[in-house]
């Protein structure tokens, strides 16, 4: 009996890119980083793929490059050390300038004899704001002294204003204008992210090059599904293009999903191999993430969820009738919320979830 290995499980960014249809963004991306005072500002929905294109693109340019998640930060300090903590050791040749430029930035350091350095109390201790300031013109004066271009990416970067108030853009941009040997990528999914970014009263208007990375062509993905699931050893009737339909657009769900149904598959779980997976996600992995975020709506909130998981409009006075929502403005605020929090997203001129699975859970515990 043959062995199925199942082929939705990475191991690396790298693996994941074979099936994207982006041909045309990565020697984008590629040539960005190897050139000097570059700004790019990559914005679209969650789990969409910036990410792994981002990093896809640093690895085949072979560039320094500094990756940081701000959604997973609690303060810019802790971005601060991250920083300091993703850049390479330097060369034996200039650790010693490097170590001279490390007592001329930061107080109370150690240098290892590997080559790194850590932080002393003199950094914690410093305005939160200014840590970063620091971290990253040390960066740019390393940059130098090593002769090389780095390419610094702020994932989430919509975090910025959690972390650093409003403003928070504004004093990094004035910190970043001065650095000549650091590129920028800013990455998010906020849907106001390019709004806050570009337009004309913003920090970085006509300072960056706005990308937007949109959805896999749907029958590019199903058939990418079909050819891998063969390659983990499943043969017969193809189902991917039913995948992409019931998971899709945002590439993570569709993977997420596609891995599940090849494991159904696997255990002969036959036809209905697609919903069943499907249902297993939304109702028993995910059902403990989406009871914590259902109890964080308001009431008038979750009758907006339940409405728009049965197909209703939200506004329409049927609806708020049956799903006890005071007025079409009060369903309109919850929806504006429901935005924010990043719940709610739209599809052209359709509201829809942000997330499938959540959606499917809504509409499961919705009666």
């Amino acid at each position: 009996m043959s062995t199925l290995i199942n082929p939705f499980n990475f191991e690396s960014p790298a693996d994941r890119w074979t099936f994207t249809d982006r041909e045309e963004l990565l020697p984008v991306l590629r040539q960005a980083m190897g050139e000097r005072g570059r700004r790019l500002l990559l914005y679209g929905r969650r789990r969409m793929g910036k990410t792994t294109v981002i990093k896809n693109a640093a690895r085949l340019a072979k560039v320094s490059f500094v990756y940081i998640d701000l959604a997973a930060a609690a303060s810019l300090t802790e971005v601060a050390n991250k920083l300091l903590q993703a850049i390479p050791k330097p060369r034996e040749d200039v650790a010693a300038k490097i170590l001279s430029l490390i007592q001329r930035h930061f107080k109370n350091l150690t240098f290892s004899a590997h080559g790194y350095f850590s932080l002393g109390g003199d950094f914690r201790d410093k305005e939160a704001a200014a840590n970063l300031d620091d971290a990253l013109n040390f960066i740019n004066a390393r940059a130098d002294i090593t002769d090389e271009l780095v390419t610094v990416c702020f994932d989430e970067f919509q975090d910025i204003r959690t972390l650093a108030g409003d403003r928070g853009e504004w004093r990094l941009r004035g910190v970043i204008q001065e650095h000549r040997n650091l590129n920028y990528i800013f990455s998010g999914s906020d849907h106001r992210l390019l709004e806050w970014m570009t337009e004309p009263n913003a920090a970085f208007f006509k300072q960056v090059q706005p990308i937007h990375v949109g959805p896999i062509d749907a029958l590019l993905l199903g058939e990418w599904i079909d050819s891998r699931a063969r390659m983990g050893g499943l043969s017969g009737p193809g189902w991917g293009k039913d995948v992409v339909e019931l998971a899709g657009p945002c590439t993570g769900d569709v993977v997420r999903l596609a891995k599940t149904v090849f494991d159904f598959h696997a255990a002969k779980r036959g036809s209905q191999a697609v919903p069943a997976a499907f249902d297993a996600i939304a109702l028993v992995d995910l059902r403990d993430e989406f009871v914590g975020r259902w109890h964080q709506c308001s009431q008038a909130q979750r009758g907006v969820l339940r409405a728009l998981s049965l197909g209703k409009a939200p506004r329409a006075a049927d609806t708020l009738a049956e799903f006890g929502i005071r007025s079409a403005s009060t369903a309109q605020s919850a929806i504006d919320a429901l935005f924010d929090k990043q719940i709610l997203t739209r599809d052209g001129e359709r509201l829809i979830f942000d997330n499938p699975f959540f959606r499917r859970w809504v509409e499961a515990n919705a009666a």
